[in-house]
């Protein structure tokens, strides 16, 4: 069923799901304010203070709003947590009066970063060992075997982007690890995080036996554990696992923030556990929190968000947070991964092994758990990655529609990596969200022809066909050590792999534009969490929130884009990243009766609004 209208522009209004999307356009305080400044300005060279005292200003840049009115402007202003101004340097110097004023240096400015699907604490932990340059069974043994040596009996030994498909002889046995850690449960994990081996100490702790759904077996007629685990017994395993102290959790999520905030990214979506939120409010309450946090919980505890909004657990008027953590959002995965066979596709796809993938939930229970949260008022995300999953999750998407009625709900599917061109139009009729991956080109377009064979390969991260049909794409990492958004963009553009083997582009029919991949990394990705009137966009009222790039994304060659470094990023008008203490050599302001004599200052003062949302 039709639920939007396509889109024919950026700028274009949409329906979601029967109601028009609002506009990013200037309020009507905010024309008023203009208007008279404007007036103002005619007769007179004294310019019009901003409703907010400025404490910030920016100036000499070349800053990207993601604004279709205004899509580009030299100047802002910070006043306390947002932009109050913005517009040309020596405007922006005279209303900013005594405030600090930093000379970018005619570098980038682009919105923050927003990343709409990751684990923010995931892969961080100093104790983890990190096994993405192991090539070899005899080099991961080794490995393994020198931390059984530095810990205790019982000790957990978890290793993390453990790459079989790198080596030569990709077969891992659960006998070698059994040999070097006897006494030490040993959790791998690959970095899609949905296949990893266990040791048989991890095997009994976790209660996993045969039988186990998705922890495979022997073809022998004893049916012996492997050790291999996908899906349920994953699950089930990461449930044992010891929680984190609270100060090791806190250092865990220390390293993401640097990570984050040295990537230009200022907020998050993240998937992952209730236990991860106490960790968010701990570093709120500590004043360390540098980027804003969308938090989704898995969809089979739909029941426990709603009680817990209901009773304010995370403030807001809503019940759902603030502006720097947000809890309003329900997940789950409908199937696994390439990597690890279980991707769900019609048919037989897989070259290198028997079955089609499998879908890892029940549609029946999924589909009651998704219509309790809708009537929760719970956004719902869903991930799937074969076209079977994506599938099942456009029905899903539909299902609910009918059921449900019409509202602006903006239900999700991550991933969306093969889709059947049939389903294609579907994510733009039925306005479903889509957030992407873009870095798995440069890891996974290595070897997903190997896996289905070059037909099926072909409908591999379709980003050119969903936006050609109206749909809506936000980008995101997986993991944020991963790879940056600047990566990203690459990976979307050019659509490159890490091995070379592709200057042209793997699949080129599917590559986007820069300014498309910045969309999806701001102004859409705020979108997605219902945050378009806060983030995204670097307009007045907005919270100040962007990144300074020391190259121009949109003029330099595409296949250097990652040459290009942040050098500063600004949250809620603070600096959290600043590589080269650019912002610690402020500029003095000039001389105002100076500026007061250039045509810049009475011709194009900026705009200002005291309506901020």
């Amino acid at each position: 069923m039709a639920l939007f209208e396509h889109r024919t522009g950026s700028a274009a209004p949409r329906l979601h799901n029967g109601r028009r999307r609002r506009q990013l356009v200037p309020s009507q305080t905010g024309r008023l304010a203009f208007a008279l400044s404007a007036t103002v300005c005619a007769c007179s060279t004294t310019p019009v203070a901003p409703p907010v005292e400025i404490n910030l200003a920016f100036v000499n840049a070349h800053i990207w709003t993601a604004d279709p009115a205004t899509p580009w402007v030299d100047a802002l202003a910070v006043g306390g947590e947002r932009i109050v101004a913005t517009g040309t340097s020596d405007a922006i110097e005279i209303l900013a009066g005594d405030a600090t004023i930093i000379d970018l240096q005619n570098q980038l400015v682009v919105p923050g970063f927003i990343d709409t699907y990751t684990r923010l604490l995931s892969g961080t932990s100093p104790s983890t060992l990190d096994l993405s340059s192991i090539r070899t069974q005899n080099q991961l043994i080794a490995v393994v075997a020198a931390a059984v040596t530095e810990r205790p009996d019982g000790d957990w030994i978890i290793g993390h982007d453990w790459e079989p498909r790198l080596w030569d002889d990709p077969i891992l046995e659960r006998a070698s690890l059994d040999l070097v850690a006897p006494n030490h449960p040993v959790w791998l994990v690959q970095r899609d995080e949905q296949l990893g081996i266990a040791n048989a100490v991890a095997l009994r702790h976790a209660g996993i036996r045969t039988g186990t759904p998705g922890a495979r077996t022997t073809l022998t007629s004893t049916k012996t554990l492997t050790g291999i685990l996908t899906g349920v017994a994953i699950r089930q395993l990461e449930a044992s696992l010891p929680r984190l102290s609270p100060d090791s959790s806190d250092q865990q999520l220390q390293l993401a923030l640097q990570t984050a905030a040295a990537s230009g990214v200022t907020s998050v979506h993240h998937i992952g556990r209730w236990a991860d939120i106490e960790v968010f409010l701990r570093a709120i309450e500590a004043q360390r929190l540098t980027l804003r946090v969308h938090a989704a919980v898995p969809l089979d505890t739909w029941l426990r968000l709603d009680r817990a909004i209901a009773v304010q657990a995370f403030g807001g008027q809503d019940g759902q947070g603030n502006n720097w953590l947000r809890v309003g959002t329900v997940y789950t995965s409908l199937d696994g991964s390439l990597a690890a066979g279980t991707a769900a596709f019609e048919g037989i796809p897989y070259t290198a092994r028997p079955g089609n993938g499998e879908l890892q939930v029940d549609l029946e229970t999924t589909t009651r758990s998704i219509l309790s949260a809708d009537d929760a008022g719970l956004q719902v995300l869903l991930s799937a990655v074969g076209d079977r999953a994506n599938h099942a999750a456009l029905d899903l998407a539909e299902e609910l529609a009918t059921r449900r009625g019409l509202r602006d709900r903006r239900f999700r599917i991550a991933r969306a990596q093969h889709v059947r061109p049939t389903d294609l139009v579907r994510f733009a009729t039925e306005h479903i969200l889509t957030s992407a991956l873009p870095h798995s080109i440069l890891h996974d377009g290595r070897w997903i022809e190997d896996q289905l064979g070059p037909e099926l390969a072909r409908t591999s991260f379709p980003f050119r066909a969903l936006l050609d049909v109206g749909a809506t794409i936000s980008f995101g990492s997986g993991r944020l050590d991963l790879g940056s958004p600047i990566d990203g963009i690459y990976a979307a553009v050019t659509r490159r792999t890490l091995d070379g083997l592709h200057p042209q582009g793997w699949i080129p029919t599917q590559q986007v534009s820069v300014e498309e991949a910045l969309r999806a990394y701001t102004s859409e990705a705020a979108y997605v969490g219902f945050a378009e009137n806060r983030t995204g966009r670097l307009t007045v009222g907005a919270l100040a929130d962007f990144a300074v790039i020391d190259r121009d994304l949109l003029t330099m060659s595409p296949n250097d884009i990652p040459s290009a470094q942040v050098q500063l990023t600004v949250v809620g008008g603070a600096v959290v990243f600043d590589r080269r203490g650019l912002a610690t050599r402020p500029r003095p302001p000039q001389q105002t009766e100076a500026l007061l004599r250039s045509p810049a200052a009475t011709s194009a003062l900026p705009e200002h609004s005291i309506e901020f949302q």
